[in-house]
C-alpha cells in the first residue's frame, strides 16, 4: 500500500461523484436561461432535494453492498432487501406526487410560496421512479468496487452526465417546456441509462459471488442483521437530507424568499462539486482500511485531500473564478451573483469537514458500530437547524445562516464521530485480523 495506490482508487469514484454534480451544473445552465428563471430554479432545487429525501432509504445500499456481499447466500438475501426497499421509496415518490402531500409538505410545513409549489409539482410526477433506479444501481455498484472495478463507477457516470445534458440541452432549445419539467426529464433519463450500464458490466462480479459458496465457519446473512447494518446509515442519510427542508423552510421566510431559494441550489451545486472527493473517500476506506500500516497511510491521505479541497473551494469563491462560472458556464442573473458568492465564501471549510467524515465513518462501519454515525449526525442536523433559524430571527441573512450552520454543524458531528472512533478502536483492530486483502 502506497499513497500512489490510494489515489488510483480513489480518482475513479472522485470523478465519479464530480461528474454527478456536473450534472446539476449543466441542468441549472437551461433552466437559468429559459422565462420565468428564479422560479423555476427555485422548484428544480425543492424538487431535487425532495427527491433525494425520498430515496435515503436506499442511498447507503452502496456501502451495504459492499461490506455484506461476501457469497452466493448474502448477495441473494441483499438483492430481495433492495428490491423491497425500491418498492417503498418508488411508493412514497407516488404519492407525494399525485396526492396533496406535496402540498401539505412545501405549503404548510416549509411556507414555500404557491407559484413555486406550482412549478415544482409537474417535474415530481416525472421522477417518481428516480430513486428506486438509483437504489438498484448503486447495490451494484456496491459490488463491482468491492472488488475493486472502480473505474466502471466512474465510466456509467460520465454515461449519466451525457445523457442528462444532452436531453436537458436539446429540450431548452427545441421546446418550451418549463425549466423544472427539462431538468426533471433529464434526470430520470440519464438515471436509467446509468442503471443499465451497470447492471451490464457488473455481471462478472455477480457471477462471482453467485459461484462462491457461503464459507462453513460463516453463519448465513440473515434480514435482520442485514437491517441492523444498513438501518444506522438509512437514518443517517435521511437525517442529513433533512437539513435541506430545514434550511428552505428557512429561507422562504425571507423578504426576498424567492431569489434565495433559487440561490441556494446553486451555492449547493457548488459545495457538492468541491466536496465531491470527499465524499467519495468513504468507499476508499471501506475497501482498503484492512491493517495498521494501509490505516496509517490512508489516515495522512485523509488530512491532506481535505486541506487540499477547502484551499481549492476558498479560492474558487474569492476570485473571479465564481464570476465567471455564475456569469458565463450558468447564465444567472447578477441579482443572484451576491448571495451566491456569499453563501460559497461562508462554507469554504465543508470540504476538509466532509473527507474527515467519509473517514470516521468508514471507521466506524468496519467496526460495526454504524449507530455512532446516525448519532453523530442527529446532533449535526439539530445544531444546523438552531444555527439556521437562530440566526436569521437574529437578522442574518438566510444564505450565510445556512453556509454558517452547514459549517458547524459538521464540524460538531464530526467531533462525535472522533470520540466514537477512539472508543471502538478495539473493533477496528479485529477487523484487521479477520481482514482479507480486497482482490
Amino acid at each position: 500500500m502506497t499513497y500512489r495506490k490510494v489515489l488510483i482508487f480513489w480518482i475513479p469514484l472522485a470523478l465519479a461523484w464530480l461528474l454527478m454534480t456536473l450534472e446539476g451544473t449543466v441542468i441549472q445552465s437551461v433552466i437559468s436561461r429559459k422565462p420565468d428563471a428564479e422560479t423555476q430554479l427555485a422548484a428544480f432545487g425543492l424538487m431535487f432535494s425532495l427527491s433525494i429525501l425520498l430515496e435515503t432509504p436506499i442511498i447507503m445500499l452502496l456501502a451495504t453492498s459492499n461490506a455484506l456481499s461476501r457469497d452466493r447466500q448474502s448477495f441473494r438475501l441483499l438483492w430481495r432487501f433492495m428490491l423491497g426497499l425500491n418498492m417503498f421509496i418508488a411508493a412514497l415518490a407516488l404519492l407525494m406526487a399525485f396526492t396533496p402531500l406535496l402540498d401539505f409538505y412545501l405549503g404548510a410545513l416549509l411556507n414555500i410560496p404557491s407559484h413555486i409549489i406550482d412549478a415544482t409539482r409537474p417535474g415530481m410526477k416525472i421522477v417518481t421512479l428516480w430513486g428506486a433506479v438509483i437504489g438498484y444501481r448503486r447495490f451494484h455498484q456496491g459490488v463491482i468496487i468491492r472488488f475493486g472495478n472502480t473505474r466502471y463507477v466512474g465510466y456509467g457516470t460520465l454515461i449519466r452526465v451525457l445523457v442528462s445534458g444532452c436531453v436537458a440541452v436539446s429540450l431548452g432549445a427545441i421546446t418550451n417546456i418549463a425549466g423544472t419539467e427539462i431538468g426533471a426529464l433529464a434526470l430520470i433519463c440519464s438515471v436509467f441509462a446509468e442503471a443499465l450500464y451497470t447492471h451490464r458490466v457488473s455481471r462478472p462480479d455477480v457471477k462471482r459471488l453467485l459461484e462462491t459458496p457461503r464459507p462453513e465457519h460463516r453463519p448465513p446473512l440473515t434480514y435482520s442483521q442485514a437491517a441492523r447494518f444498513h438501518l444506522p446509515l438509512a437514518v443517517t442519510s435521511l437525517i442529513t437530507m433533512l437539513v435541506h427542508p430545514a434550511i428552505e423552510r428557512g429561507l422562504a421566510s425571507m423578504p426576498d424568499a424567492t431569489e434565495s431559494l433559487a440561490a441556494w441550489p446553486l451555492i449547493l451545486s457548488i459545495m457538492m462539486m468541491m466536496r465531491a472527493g470527499g465524499l467519495a473517500y468513504q468507499e476508499v476506506v471501506i475497501s482498503l482500511d484492512d491493517s495498521e500500516q494501509r490505516h496509517r497511510i490512508l489516515r495522512n491521505f485523509t488530512i491532506r485531500l481535505g486541506l487540499c479541497l477547502s484551499l481549492l473551494m476558498l479560492l474558487f469563491a474569492t476570485t473571479p473564478l465564481i464570476q465567471l462560472y455564475l456569469g458565463v458556464v450558468l447564465g444567472v442573473t447578477a441579482d443572484l451573483h451576491a448571495l451566491v458568492i456569499a453563501g460559497a465564501q461562508a462554507a469554504f471549510l465543508l470540504p476538509l469537514l466532509t473527507t474527515l467524515h467519509s473517514y470516521f465513518r468508514a471507521l466506524l462501519m468496519l467496526s460495526n458500530r454504524t449507530a455512532a454515525i446516525y448519532q453523530a449526525i442527529s446532533l449535526g442536523f439539530a445544531l444546523t437547524a438552531i444555527i439556521v433559524w437562530g440566526g436569521i430571527a437574529l437578522g442574518l441573512h438566510g444564505i450565510l445562516a445556512a453556509s454558517l450552520g452547514l459549517t458547524l454543524g459538521q464540524a460538531f458531528e464530526l467531533s462525535y464521530l472522533y470520540l466514537s472512533y477512539r472508543r471502538g478502536k478495539a473493533a477496528l483492530r479485529l477487523h484487521w485480523q479477520n481482514a482479507v486483502a480486497p482482490t
